[in-house]
């Protein structure tokens, strides 16, 4: 006979609480690191390309105008020693160091655009069994251990019979038994009254106690009463 060992249903539902706990906590976490990872990217290839690529196209342009303030300085004060055009120099040369930081600064975001699409699909592929089992597999585990705590729960509400209702199914079957066996010998046992019994013809005799005539046996003479003529 199969017994059930349970020492605590209660567990099972603290552990399905704890479960859903899990399960919350773990798809907030991926929820979290999803819209990180979407802000990064945006940021590095729309925020972050859009502006230096504009920024590369403002400091050329400044470079041009630092150039032709050069060239026109340069003009105005040929001939002479007393003009200066050391200032516009200056200038064009800031605007040549600025023209390069920001050339170096979108070939960077460039660089590390495939670096972070490389990285995002890792994630991704680490992270979605985790978000697949949490979508499918917890429904079906939440599920399960709703059916098996109702299943202890109706084995616990069971109620084990007592000892007299024990002795009282025994005797009752006890009872039962010569009851049956007696209406079984009637059915196969036939009635004595009316029955035609056969006749052995060995036994049977007159009511004088004499036998049948019909049945006695003839006398063979003894040989010395024999009269040979």
């Amino acid at each position: 006979m199969s017994q059930a060992n349970v020492p605590s249903v209660d567990a099972l539902k603290d552990f399905k609480n704890a479960l859903i706990a899990y399960a919350e906590e773990a798809r907030n976490a991926l929820n979290g690191v999803d819209m990180d990872v979407r802000r990064t990217r945006d940021w590095l290839e729309r925020d972050q390309l859009m502006y230096w690529q504009s920024q590369v196209k403002k400091r050329n342009e400044q470079v041009s105008q630092a150039r032709a303030d050069l060239f026109r300085r340069q003009m105005s004060q040929s001939g002479s020693d007393s003009v200066s055009d050391s200032d516009q120099k200056e200038a064009l040369r800031m605007a040549i160091q600025r023209l390069r930081q920001a050339e170096e600064k979108l070939e960077k975001v460039r660089r590390w655009g495939p670096v972070l699409q490389h990285a995002i699909a890792e994630y991704n592929s680490a992270a979605r069994p985790l978000g697949d089992r949490l979508a499918g597999d917890l429904v079906a585990s939440l599920a399960l251990l709703d059916r098996m705590v109702a299943s202890l729960d109706a084995y616990m509400a069971l109620k084990a019979p007592t000892l007299r209702e024990e002795k009282t199914s025994t005797s009752s079957q006890a009872e039962s038994a010569p009851a049956s066996v007696s209406n079984a010998a009637s059915v196969a046992m036939p009635g004595s009254e009316g029955d035609d019994r056969p006749d052995d013809g060995a036994g049977s005799s007159t009511a004088d106690g004499d036998a049948d005539p019909s049945a006695r046996v003839e006398e063979k003479p003894n040989e010395s009463e024999v009269i040979t003529p």
